[in-house]
């Protein structure tokens, strides 16, 4: 894995006013936007991407324990592989951290998984391709 994060997650509650907001308040980009049901992508500069999710399907990732609260921040990790994010979610766990309920996951774009670090903080991994046996 290189040491660089891509993707900076942040919960939103209302996800066209947080739209509005970064795109007319703060500038951000159109020409990299790319919107689903349930969030949207900012492409930004250095292959760093700012992604805006709805708070009640982030808290979905933190079924394991219903007293604590779901991180507001997502911090993501491009690899190359599929092989590679399995990789990285063994180590991950070899040195304190946890694999969150239903992880890793297979979508029509790609793979990825998600952990949470000793302290909470939770990390994807993710596949941005075909997913294959790699």
């Amino acid at each position: 894995m290189k040491p660089k994060i891509n993707i900076i997650t942040l919960a939103v509650h209302d996800l066209k006013k947080s739209i509005a907001f970064y795109k007319d308040g703060l500038g951000l980009p159109m020409e990299e936007l790319v919107e689903g049901v349930d969030h949207v992508i900012f492409g930004l500069e250095g292959d760093l991407s700012l992604v805006l999710y709805l708070r009640t399907e982030l808290e979905e990732f933190n079924q394991s324990n219903p007293l604590e609260k779901s991180s507001n921040v997502i911090l993501s990790c491009a690899v190359e592989s599929k092989k590679e994010v399995d990789s990285i979610l063994k180590t991950a766990t070899e040195y304190g951290g946890t694999i969150l309920p239903n992880q890793p996951k297979d979508h029509d774009w790609g793979y990825s998984g998600h952990f949470k670090d000793p302290d909470g903080h939770i990390w994807e991994i993710v596949y941005f391709g075909k997913v294959s046996n790699a």
